[in-house]
């Protein structure tokens, strides 16, 4: 069987999907990859598991008619070459063209996956915004009729598309629990000796992810703990909802952070971090970066937003402050706090700074989540078990939810 795999960003390929590619080709499939872009490190990384690399012409960061007429070209013509048994198509634009065109192009078997839905369902601010909703809300609809198979990542989203009756009726929808994480890779490792705490956000460098509000929170907490360490560990990114180069190198300059950039491997900062922040509004799948922060053990601030929240038990306590509409809530392994709440999220942080002797505990229970349901093992279970193959010995066989 072969199996074409679909996305956007070819970085994705191994530090999102790295694991299925392998799980794949160890059920014996042919694999083929492809993105909008030929980067060295994803080639060597498919040619390895006896795969090959596509790269297509895609605009990834908005849907533009002016430009997209060449990734309906280059997706129909891959499609025609390679003539796989399953595409796998995930991130939006890659489901919305992928979808519509492997149909045209006669790939017998669809599967779309949506890691997170983004702006395009988060209620619009402006005329232009409400129509740039309805076109792809549309978009939405017509490409999931063409799938034979959808996954989603958490159940506010099937929720979602249930009431926007974007969900054909009939087609499984599988709940994936995020994209999970390798236990292997990112094991449970004891938090640093402290003080200072350190204290990190992962992610691309969207305004949406929280990124200013880390900052700003970061200003206030050193006002008080000058010694505490802020770490921003991302790329700039082409979306117009980026973070300004400018912006991080005042926060530099300001001395409230370190800006790392781009990093392959995030393990050993995420070993020197007490705490992962992550205070998005962005309408996450699950993030990914949480769940490898959560695999190491260690302590999550993160907000009360879909996909987020997955990522935070909240105790007894933290319920009666969620059902009262409290800005911070208390978890067993952190905080989740309210979206777009400087003033919440410093009252998180000094929180983790005034009760140190908490955070161990914290620590492990994130580690304890991450194996009981973020495991990559069982999300790779789902999808295998949903294309009909096999799942490799080392592979835990799953229950998969649906919905």
């Amino acid at each position: 069987m072969k199996v074409l795999v679909l996305t956007a960003d070819a970085n994705t390929l191994i530090y999102h999907r790295g694991d299925l590619l392998r799980d794949l080709a160890a059920a014996g499939c042919e694999v083929v990859t492809s993105a909008a872009e030929d980067y060295p490190h994803v080639q060597e990384y498919v040619r390895a598991l006896g795969g090959r690399h596509e790269p297509i012409r895609m605009v990834r960061s908005r849907i533009t008619l002016r430009h997209d007429w060449r990734t309906w070209v280059d997706m129909f013509r891959l499609f025609r070459r390679e003539r796989p048994d399953i595409l796998f198509a995930y991130t939006i634009k890659s489901v919305v063209y992928g979808c519509l065109i492997a149909r045209l192009a006669g790939v017998p078997r669809v599967h779309a996956l949506l890691p997170g839905l983004g702006f395009t369902f988060v209620p619009a601010q402006s005329l232009r915004g409400r129509f740039v909703q309805l076109v792809s809300r549309l978009l939405h609809r017509a490409a999931l009729t063409q799938a034979d198979v959808i996954y989603m990542q958490n159940q506010d989203d099937v929720r979602l598309f249930q009431e926007l009756q974007l969900l054909p009726p009939g087609t499984p929808v599988h709940v994936t629990a995020g994209s999970g994480v390798n236990l292997q890779q990112y094991p449970p490792t004891p938090l640093p000796p402290g003080p200072p705490l350190h204290f990190g956000l992962v992610s691309r460098l969207l305004i949406s992810k929280g990124v200013a509000v880390f900052a700003e929170a970061a200003r206030r907490v050193k006002a008080r703990y000058p010694d505490t360490q802020f770490h921003l560990i991302g790329p700039f990114d082409p979306n117009p909802n980026r973070v300004p180069e400018a912006w991080v190198e005042g926060w530099v300059r300001e001395g409230l952070l370190t800006h790392h950039g781009m990093v392959r491997d995030v393990a050993p900062l995420l070993e020197k971090l007490h705490v992962f922040v992550l205070p998005t509004w962005y309408r996450e799948g699950v993030p990914h970066a949480t769940l490898e922060a959560l695999a190491m053990g260690r302590v999550i601030l993160t907000t009360d937003s879909v996909g987020a929240r997955e990522c935070v038990v909240l105790t007894e306590t933290g319920e009666k402050q969620h059902a009262a509409g409290q800005a911070v809530m208390q978890g067993t392994n952190g905080h989740l706090v309210r979206p777009q709440d400087v003033t919440a999220l410093e009252q998180a942080m000094l929180q983790c700074l005034e009760n140190p002797h908490q955070l161990a505990a914290m620590g492990r229970a994130s580690s304890d989540l991450a194996q009981r349901v973020f495991d990559v093992r069982r999300v790779n279970g789902i999808v295998l078990a949903a294309m009909g193959l096999p799942l490799p010995p080392e592979l835990a066989a799953p229950d998969p939810p649906s919905a």
